[in-house]
């Protein structure tokens, strides 16, 4: 018998033993009553708790976990069979995974879970139960509670375990991506932004014609990727501190300082120390890229894109930055229209050609910092960082334009045209990631319906 099972089994004997039906319907009739009112009480206390806003916001609470929460009230005190209380227990484990995803602290929900108890029991001290079955509905309240803390605790400790091994992979991968490409790119990236610092200061333009450092390519890259390459490096928070120098100190007062002269004698020393910053960026970057090790692994074989499997780690910490900075970023879900006509009609060498053909194409209308999957099959996902989703909207519009312009080279001298649907989903606060895929998962199959070859958001 599975652990569950013989949980669910063990349970209910000792609940059929000490628990008559008038004690479940004096605890069943409390939930059906005060659900809402209990649910209220816990977020209150919860919005209260230091340790459990950064993973809140009133909007999500009054949407979607207060009354997630009454349900959960409902399935875990209404059973009346073992099978159902085997279903809240599932229900249980599924709560787990969530909150590991989310990488909600067990003691956070120790501390709500001991909450709820206390408020039910105050509930029943009101109820005309007799004295021994006030007792035996407080040990009920109590087991159940016990119970589905364990088994949310049991799959919050596996999901976490597969996370950090999923992590640990990830920066394997990282590892062995072709880093001296990497590295040009980013170096690239820097002399393109202090070439254009040098013309403005040249002609005696303004500067405000120019993106903050952060905000370029390298900067976008140095927020949202470099972390999970360079983990623990020394350069790391030392080149963010260069990029925060530039940004927050001496370029404003380039800017928007008194004297618009730009060739000034003050203005010519704040520019040759935004100068001094970047060549210390540039050789600190240099430095970090010599650190890693060359290893080749965990890259999808066909298109050379990301493998799914680190999506759960670059998608968490996209929205750590969100709930820290209050950034925005954007899921896209991508799928070849008809790929299966393709396979069919013209081979599966064809269809391989236009997956690699189409990633192809995304890579090209992604920024540095972006991060771009092969999901599975003919579906791709597409990570955009620091972006609205009207501008999101556009990205997503010129990747279906570019991918419907293409003519793709097939054997024999042939060619091929392919459209692709595209769903989007912005991040909207809520803590779990898969719920933001599954928004943009459903996007997509709107943008199908409705007839392929465009975008929808969620």
């Amino acid at each position: 018998m599975p652990q569950s099972s013989r949980l669910a089994s063990q349970t209910w004997q000792i609940l059929a033993e000490t628990c008559s039906d008038t004690v479940r319907d004096a605890v069943a009739g409390i939930i059906q009553r005060d659900k809402a009112a209990l649910a209220t009480r816990f977020y209150s206390f919860m919005l209260e708790d230091e340790g459990a806003k950064p993973f809140l916001s009133v909007t999500t609470v009054e949407a979607r976990l207060k009354p997630g929460l009454q349900r959960w009230l409902e399935v875990l005190f209404y059973h009346r069979s073992v099978e159902e209380l085997a279903a809240a227990l599932a229900l249980q484990r599924h709560v787990g995974e969530v909150h590991a995803r989310a990488q909600i602290p067990a003691n956070l929900v120790a501390r709500g879970l001991r909450l709820l108890k206390h408020e039910i029991n105050l509930r029943l001290l009101n109820t005309p139960l007799d004295r021994n079955d006030l007792v035996h509905a407080v040990l009920y309240v109590d087991r159940l509670t016990d119970v589905a803390f364990e088994e949310m605790s049991a799959a919050f400790m596996l999901s976490s375990e597969r996370g950090v091994r999923t992590d640990e992979a990830y920066r394997m991968f990282a590892a062995g991506r072709d880093l001296a490409l990497e590295r040009e790119k980013q170096s690239v990236a820097v002399l393109e932004w202090e070439a254009r610092f040098y013309r403005l200061l040249a002609a005696g333009w303004s500067f405000d014609e120019i993106h903050s450092l952060k905000d370029s390519e390298f900067g976008l890259w140095l927020y949202h990727k470099a972390p999970l390459l360079f983990d623990e490096t020394r350069e790391l928070p030392l080149i963010g501190e260069c990029v925060e120098r530039i940004d927050q100190s001496l370029f404003p007062q380039l800017v928007f300082g008194r004297d618009r002269d730009l060739h000034s004698d003050a203005n010519r020393a704040l520019a040759k120390a935004v100068l001094v910053e970047v060549d210390e960026i540039k050789f600190l970057l240099r430095s970090m890229f010599d650190r890693l090790v060359d290893l080749d692994v965990g890259r999808d074989v066909l298109t050379q894109l990301f493998n799914r499997r680190f999506l759960p780690s670059i998608l968490k910490r996209e929205l750590s930055l969100a709930r820290r900075a209050e950034n925005h970023f954007c899921v896209l879900m991508l799928d070849i229209d008809h790929f299966k006509r393709v396979n069919d009609q013209h081979g599966h060498d064809a269809g391989d050609r236009v997956l690699q053909q189409v990633a192809g194409q995304i890579m090209n209308q992604v920024r540095g910092g972006d991060f771009v999957f092969r999901y599975g099959g003919e579906e791709f996902l597409v990570l955009l960082t620091a972006i609205d989703v009207d501008r999101a909207q556009a990205v997503a519009d010129k990747i279906r334009q570019r991918i419907a312009e293409q003519e793709i080279p097939l054997a024999g001298g042939h060619t091929l045209r392919v459209t692709v649907s595209i769903g989007i989903a912005a991040n909207d606060g809520h803590p779990d990631y898969q719920r933001l895929i599954e928004r943009a998962d459903k996007a997509l199959y709107s943008a199908k319906d409705a007839g392929r070859n465009r975008i929808a958001t969620a």
